[in-house]
């Protein structure tokens, strides 16, 4: 009897286990309601706005400070993009793919959950592969960063983005 009775504690234990695991998922708060965020869609969200800001297609006719800048603005919030822009952040990649006359294109992204703060925001580590490349050459480079994405009238929105700086073959000095 007493071994039916722990092996029921047991199996008691393992079903809670599981409903709380299963249970587990990443949510932000807007207005104080919870809303599901799936790892997908965040890094669908950074994916994209990396793309937006990094890709250089032709190194002789980059994108404008001003061209990126609008093209941006949807994936940040309010705060983030003015900082942004007051960093010029949006004139690094025009102003290293003249200088090494290469053009940029984003290959992947992948994010990693750091915490759900109490504010409903969600902090990630990432990783940015790039492409450098000419006619005559091409190399990946990592760029690793944190990021924190909130919801802003139900969208996702990134309101936090710092990186480490990863060096680029050619340029005296800087990078992306």
């Amino acid at each position: 009897m007493a071994n039916i009775k722990k092996i029921l504690s047991l199996l008691f234990l393992f079903v809670l286990f599981i409903s709380v695991v299963a249970c587990n998922k990443d949510v932000v708060k807007e207005n104080g309601v919870e809303k599901e965020v799936k790892i997908e869609d965040a890094e669908k969200l950074f994916k994209d706005y990396s793309t937006e800001l990094y890709t250089i297609k032709d190194s002789s006719n980059p994108p404008t400070f001003d061209e990126i800048a609008e093209k941006i603005k949807v994936y940040l919030t309010e705060e983030q993009y003015n900082a942004e822009i007051a960093n010029r952040k949006f004139q690094i990649p025009e102003l290293v793919s003249k200088q090494i006359n290469k053009s940029i294109e984003v290959q992947d992204v992948k994010l990693e959950e750091q915490s759900k703060n109490d504010d409903g925001t969600i902090d990630y580590l990432y990783t940015t592969k790039f492409k450098v490349y000419d006619e005559n050459s091409s190399k990946i480079y990592e760029k690793e960063g944190e990021l924190t994405i909130t919801t802003t009238n139900n969208e996702l929105k990134i309101d936090r983005d710092w990186s480490r700086g990863v060096k680029i073959d050619g340029l005296e000095q800087g990078g992306l």
